[in-house]
């Protein structure tokens, strides 16, 4: 169950930083501050739906999110795992008005939304905002580009391995990690099948490339997974 309430607090006083919000005026900050609210999403609760329509820049403070491109029967590809201090805002604001993925909640989430009418208001307001934004989106698209390049010249053992050290440096930015994606969100973010996903885990676990207990990772020979990553 959604637990949606408007948030008193001000944007200015928020402790959680979001890039280019540093260059919102105080009057652009309140502009944000009357338009947003608070939104808690339980572990598995879908934040955003492939194809509806844009409503909202989703703020997440706390709690992590994945990022998905849902295909034919109901399979989906992860493209990105998101944390706190990230946000989303569908490159389709911008053109169609939709959303071309969907967002999902890892873990107990909490987010501010602001509204479509104010980002729009401020984004054409502030040069230097629209320019963290736009960075923004083409920082996804070159994540895209690059699984699309994954997908099509490296085998299953290089996707894992990517996996791997993509969770290590970007989400969790150790080689000691705790994850509460499933085995099968690390086999979509892989682009593989569970079980090729989980037959490649215990090779690497078999090899001593990694340490394996549950949710609980330990990257031991990270030379060993980055050239099986770059060689793929």
């Amino acid at each position: 169950m959604i637990n949606k309430n408007v948030n008193i607090n001000g944007c200015e006083s928020c402790a959680m930083k979001f890039d280019g919000f540093e260059t919102l005026s105080d009057q652009q900050l309140n502009t944000f501050k009357l338009s947003h609210c608070k939104v808690e999403y339980n572990k598995g609760e879908t934040i955003i739906k492939q194809g509806a329509r844009c409503s909202n820049l989703v703020c997440i403070k706390s709690g992590y999110v994945k990022m998905h491109v849902e295909g034919l029967g109901g399979k989906s590809v992860i493209v990105k795992v998101l944390k706190p201090g990230d946000f989303i805002i569908s490159p389709g604001i911008f053109d169609d008005n939709k959303n071309h993925f969907s967002a999902s909640a890892i873990t107990d989430v909490n987010t501010c939304l602001i509204s479509i009418e104010a980002f729009s208001k401020v984004f054409h307001s502030n040069d230097h905002f629209a320019e963290s934004i736009l960075q923004h989106n083409h920082r996804l698209m070159q994540t895209l580009y690059h699984q699309l390049i994954n997908l099509s010249h490296k085998k299953m053992t290089g996707r894992v391995a990517d996996t791997l050290l993509y969770l290590s440096k970007e989400v969790y930015e150790s080689n000691v990690f705790h994850t509460t994606l499933s085995r099968q969100d690390m086999a979509d973010l892989s682009s593989v099948s569970k079980e090729s996903f989980i037959r490649i885990l215990k090779d690497f676990k078999d090899s001593g490339i990694i340490l394996v207990d549950g949710n609980q990772f330990k990257i031991q020979a990270l030379n060993s997974l980055q050239t099986i990553s770059k060689v793929g």
